[in-house]
């Protein structure tokens, strides 16, 4: 339906246009889109701007009703190749699936909601026929790749397989510290920590679903704070690199306000003065 559309072929192609260095607008600038492969070649170019399109994935839930509880949930996905005053318009995003409950779909649960998209998607990654489009009435060969994962904290986790609250950031195998004196956890600066890597992840991740009981899932969990995630189907899936917190939680809910205050000001590392300034 997409590509029935007058304007929709020549906006996928300004995702080529060569842009300015060191200059960070969207995401065609970043490292991911410049070195993403299919088949030892680079997957994004001008020549395959119109055919070959990235994906931007995402879930959260929502509260339908005033007085009951329920929640809703809406997975979705934004076309990336679009400019960017165009890709998140409700005429340019694809619905995927919805997620209906008294409650959110629980950790690994979300992977019965997930299977038959990632089937699609592998369908699309090998290559899929459109027998008619806006400029080529005969026809066009696309592939299509899913690239970001742009969520909150707990969808993330949920969606990736990334470890609980106990860890700080999935980048990282860091994890908090239950402190006696202050009777709380936190993140403690005594220790080196690793970097995690796509190949660990993948690799604990399917220690994780080889696992045969429910009890050796959480005690493998409590080791690597890593569990299966039906994404990890598709071969190029980095679930590290592809994950990003969305920063919009951080402003509307006050999270970067009450770090500026609690952290910076409040601990003197910074003045009023010196913040009005920066």
């Amino acid at each position: 339906m997409l590509y029935q559309r007058p304007s929709f072929e020549s906006m996928l192609k300004l995702s080529g246009v060569q842009r300015e260095e060191n200059i960070y607008s969207d995401i065609y600038d970043g490292k991911v889109w410049k070195t993403f492969l299919f088949d030892d070649s680079t997957f994004f170019t001008p020549k395959t701007a119109t055919t070959n399109l990235s994906l931007l994935f995402n879930f959260d839930w929502f509260q339908p009703f005033t007085y009951t509880q329920h929640s809703t949930g809406a997975i979705y996905a934004s076309i990336c190749n679009l400019p960017r005053s165009e890709k998140n318009k409700p005429k340019n995003i694809i619905y995927l699936s919805f997620l209906s409950s008294l409650k959110e779909v629980g950790l690994n649960h979300i992977n019965h909601y997930l299977a038959p998209i990632i089937d699609e998607l592998l369908e699309l990654w090998k290559g899929w026929k459109i027998l008619k489009t806006y400029q080529y009435p005969d026809g066009l060969d696309i592939k299509v790749a899913l690239i970001v994962g742009l969520l909150d904290i707990p969808a993330t986790r949920k969606l990736f397989g990334h470890g609980s609250a106990v860890m700080k950031c999935h980048k990282y195998e860091k994890r908090s510290i239950y402190s006696q004196e202050y009777k709380k956890t936190h993140y403690g600066r005594e220790y080196t920590y690793k970097i995690s890597t796509t190949e660990s992840h993948r690799k604990y991740a399917h220690e994780w679903l080889q696992c045969n009981s429910k009890k050796s899932r959480d005690n493998h969990f409590k080791d690597h704070s890593v569990r299966w995630s039906k994404l990890l189907r598709l071969l190029y899936m980095d679930p590290i690199h592809f994950a990003v917190v969305d920063s919009m939680h951080c402003l509307f809910l006050g999270i970067a306000k009450w770090i500026i205050k609690s952290i910076f000001v409040n601990q003197k590392k910074l003045s009023m003065k010196q913040l009005w300034v920066a």
